[in-house]
């Protein structure tokens, strides 16, 4: 999606297996998904006309990491330790700054 949204060109990787995120410290529990500040979020995607995907909401993996696993963004490279953007969701909804991105990224 970000690739589509963005026409970003590089390489962008997932982690299905969820190991890249505690080694990355991204923050993981139901105390991160239910907090007063995402549900406002979801309210105003919701006015903003998204929908929640409930049938990958209820997939197996998904419901039973995925849907406590906070994520986050990394921007890296070229070479193994270049790290220029990191963002770590502190709860759902926290989505980084897309402009602040596409800077560490693109520009």
């Amino acid at each position: 999606m970000f690739s589509e949204q963005t026409k970003f060109q590089g390489e962008v990787y997932a982690d299905p297996g969820y190991s890249s995120y505690a080694a990355l410290r991204f923050v993981y529990g139901v105390s991160t998904t239910f907090t007063p500040g995402a549900g406002l979020k979801i309210i105003q995607a919701y006015m903003e006309g998204y929908r929640q995907d409930w049938g990958l909401s209820f997939e197996k993996d998904t419901r039973t990491r995925g849907g406590w696993q906070q994520g986050g963004i990394i921007v890296a490279g070229p070479g193994k330790s270049n790290i220029s953007y990191i963002h770590r969701d502190q709860e759902a909804g926290d989505d980084p700054d897309i402009e602040d991105i596409l800077k560490a990224c693109c520009l």
